[in-house]
C-alpha cells in the first residue's frame, strides 16, 4: 500500500510532489526546488548536520567489530542484514536558570551518622534539548544528542544546501510533531527538571527545591543524522547505531558469546564463595572487634552482592548493550 496520502505541488514550478506523512521537505523531481511540506514550520532557522555516506558508516561498524574483545572472535560469523538512516529533529536552546535548594547530606564517621542540612542558591547556564517528536524513547537518540553537545559538529542551514546535496541524500528527514512555541514550554520544563536531577545526584535528600528560567535563547531546530545497522549472528538479529556526521558508533547491541558467559559464571561463583568466607569470618569476631570494622564488612558485602547480581544478570541474558567509547 502506498504511503502517499495527499497531493502537494511544487511552489516553484507547480509539479506534483511525492511525499509521505514522515516528510518535512520535498525536492521537486523536475526543477529541483526545495519545498517545506510540514505545515507547522518555515524554512528559517532550521539547521542540519550533514551525514557521511553509508560506506563510511559500514567502515566504522567493521572497525568497531575488529577492536571489540568479543566481536572480533566471531567476526567471520557476522552478516550485515540492512542499513538505514534518518535525520532526527531536536529542539535545542541555551538556558539560564536560577533558584534555591534545601538539601541533606549524610556523613558516616564510624558508628555515627552526621546529618548536614544546607540551603544553597544556584545559577546555572545549560544546554537543553527535546526530541521534536512525541512518544519517542530510544537509548540511541539520547546518546546522539549527548554526543552532539560534546562534539559540536558543524551545522548548515537547511535552505542553503545545494540542489546536488538533496539529490544525493539517502536519509529520510523526519517530520516534527510540535512547533517552536510548544518547544519553548517543553524546554523550560526540561531545564528545571534537569537541574533538579543534577542536585539529586549530588545530595542524599532534597527538602525544598525552587528554580526559574531567567533567560532562554530562541529555540533552534536541528536535524542530526542517525544510522542503524542490523546484523545477524547464529540466526539472531542485533542492532548498532551510529551518529552520522563522522560515522562513529553510538550504541552496540551485542550477542553474549560463550567466553563472556563464562566470565559471568566465574563472577557469580566468586561472589558466592567470597560472601561465604566473609560470613564465616563474621561468626568468629567478637562484638568489640566487629564494632570497629562493621562498615568495612558491609561495604565488602555490598560490592560482592553487586558483582553477583550483574554477573547473574549477564549470564541469563542473550544480549548486551555497549556504548561507544568515543
Amino acid at each position: 500500500m502506498s504511503e502517499e496520502i495527499a497531493e502537494f505541488k511544487c511552489s516553484i514550478c507547480g509539479s506534483i510532489l511525492r511525499i509521505s506523512p514522515e516528510n518535512i521537505v520535498s525536492i521537486c523531481e523536475y526543477c529541483g526546488g526545495l519545498n517545506i511540506v510540514s505545515g507547522i514550520i518555515d524554512c528559517e532557522d532550521i539547521f542540519i548536520s550533514t551525514s557521511v555516506n553509508v560506506d563510511k558508516v559500514l567502515e566504522e561498524f567493521l572497525n568497531r567489530v575488529r577492536k571489540d574483545v568479543d566481536l572480533k572472535k566471531i567476526s567471520d560469523k557476522l552478516r550485515i542484514v540492512s542499513t538505514q538512516g534518518w535525520y532526527v529533529p531536536f529542539w535545542i536552546s541555551r538556558v539560564l536558570i536560577r533558584g534555591e535548594v534545601v538539601y541533606i547530606k549524610r556523613q558516616y564517621r564510624g558508628k555515627k551518622v552526621e546529618i548536614i542540612r544546607n540551603r544553597d542558591s544556584f545559577s546555572e547556564e545549560i544546554d537543553i534539548d527535546i526530541i521534536a517528536r512525541r512518544q519517542v524513547k530510544n537509548l540511541a537518540l539520547r546518546e546522539l544528542i549527548k554526543t552532539y553537545f560534546r562534539q559540536k559538529p558543524q551545522l548548515a542551514e537547511l535552505k542553503n544546501l545545494a540542489e546536488d546535496w538533496w539529490r544525493l541524500n539517502k536519509l529520510t528527514i523526519l517530520n516534527i510533531e510540535f512547533d517552536r512555541k510548544e518547544s519553548e514550554i517543553s524546554l523550560r520544563e526540561e531545564a528545571v527538571d534537569s537541574v533538579r536531577r543534577i542536585w539529586e545526584d549530588k545530595v542524599d535528600e532534597i527538602e525544598f527545591f525552587k528554580a526559574e528560567v531567567k533567560k532562554m535563547e530562541r529555540p533552534k531546530l536541528i536535524f542530526l543524522p542517525l544510522w542503524e545497522v542490523v546484523y545477524e549472528y547464529n540466526g539472531s538479529f542485533y542492532t548498532a547505531y551510529h551518529q552520522g556526521w563522522s560515522g562513529h558508533p553510538l550504541i552496540f547491541y551485542e550477542p553474549i558469546t560463550m567466553s563472556r558467559r563464562l566470565l559471568y559464571a566465574i563472577g557469580m561463583f566468586t561472589s558466592i564463595i567470597l560472601g561465604s568466607i566473609i560470613g564465616s569470618a563474621l561468626s568468629l569476631l567478637t562484638l568489640d572487634s566487629l564494632s570497629d570494622a562493621w562498615w568495612i564488612i558491609l561495604f565488602l558485602l555490598f560490592i560482592l552482592a553487586l558483582i553477583g547480581y550483574r554477573s547473574a544478570k549477564g549470564f541469563i541474558s542473550d544480549i548486551r548493550v555497549e556504548k561507544s567509547w568515543r
